[in-house]
């Protein structure tokens, strides 16, 4: 019927396949144009009533990348996943933030601070487990 080395090479050159390996460039890209039209909207920097809604958003942002690098060592990373993950949580906590200034809870930052600390620390620590897995301590293999 067919070799396993003919039909692994035949789907290396699908257009799926490509198409999936361009994606990898599309936080990269999405990057560049935020940080060009924030360069361009505030060019003399950023506005200190803006300081809390960025300072939550680039730790949503991390949270996500970190997210992403442990699916990447769990070997499930989804680019689409990632990218929805990236935008919806940035978005998520600005209007926590945008909601507790309009209620009167200025603190309410907080709660998506330890949330997603903590979702960091966690994901950190999956890194770090599977990191030492693959790379044991000379004397312990």
């Amino acid at each position: 019927m067919f070799s396993p080395s003919t039909r692994a090479a035949s789907l290396a050159s699908t257009p799926g396949q490509r198409l999936r390996t361009h994606r990898v460039w599309l936080p990269v890209v999405g990057f560049l144009v935020a940080f060009a039209v924030t360069y361009v909207v505030c060019g003399n920097g950023i506005p200190w009533s803006y300081a809390d809604y960025l300072s939550l958003a680039v730790l949503a942002g991390a949270d996500s990348v970190v997210g992403g690098i442990r699916a990447g060592v769990e070997k499930r990373f989804r680019s689409d996943v990632f990218l929805s993950g990236v935008v919806v949580n940035m978005f998520l906590t600005v209007a926590l933030v945008y909601l507790g200034i309009q209620i009167g809870v200025n603190e309410l930052y907080l709660a998506a601070v330890v949330t997603l600390g903590g979702r960091m620390f966690l994901n950190l620590s999956v890194i770090r487990r599977h990191w030492l897995e693959r790379h044991p301590v000379r004397g312990e293999e």
